[in-house]
């Protein structure tokens, strides 16, 4: 059985981890001027919101009672980066470099924690799972951003 709080940091930290991509989809979502582009930032802060509800379950049940609902201070500092620079005319290019930047840091926790194998089999069955979509959404993030400077 792995160390329960060893666990409870770790989810701690995906949680936190969802929460910004939730946060930063969405903020990208109310900025993008493409709709199918907005469809799309908005499907996946919906996503990343049941992320890190599904990890808050494992969280309190594991005895965290007042799981942090929030996201980091980095990634509000990501979120105004992002707004700065589609304000400035970045369009919606720019959004999809965050969006990129921003997942390619939550492939990097979500791998931290399952090449550990630290967690119960449960916990990283689910983690295995997000971070195979949050790999996914980063290849379809790239790929639209590709198809956007060919156009």
């Amino acid at each position: 059985m792995a160390d329960q709080k060893y666990a409870v940091n770790a989810l701690e930290e995906l949680i936190e981890v969802a929460r910004d991509g939730q946060n930063g989809y969405r903020d990208g979502a109310e900025h993008a001027k493409d709709p199918q582009l907005r469809k799309f930032l908005d499907a996946v802060s919906l996503a990343r919101a049941k992320f890190a509800g599904d990890l808050e379950s494992y969280a309190v049940r594991l005895g965290k009672a007042d799981v942090d609902r929030s996201g980091s201070m980095k990634g509000a500092i990501h979120r105004g980066w992002t707004d700065l620079k589609t304000n400035l005319g970045g369009g919606d290019d720019s959004i999809l470099s965050s969006m990129e930047t921003g997942d390619s840091y939550a492939k990097e926790h979500y791998e931290k924690y399952i090449n550990d194998n630290k967690l119960p089999d449960d916990i990283l069955e689910t983690i295995r799972n997000q971070a195979q979509t949050i790999v996914g959404t980063l290849d379809r993030v790239r790929a639209m951003r590709r198809e956007r400077k060919v156009a």
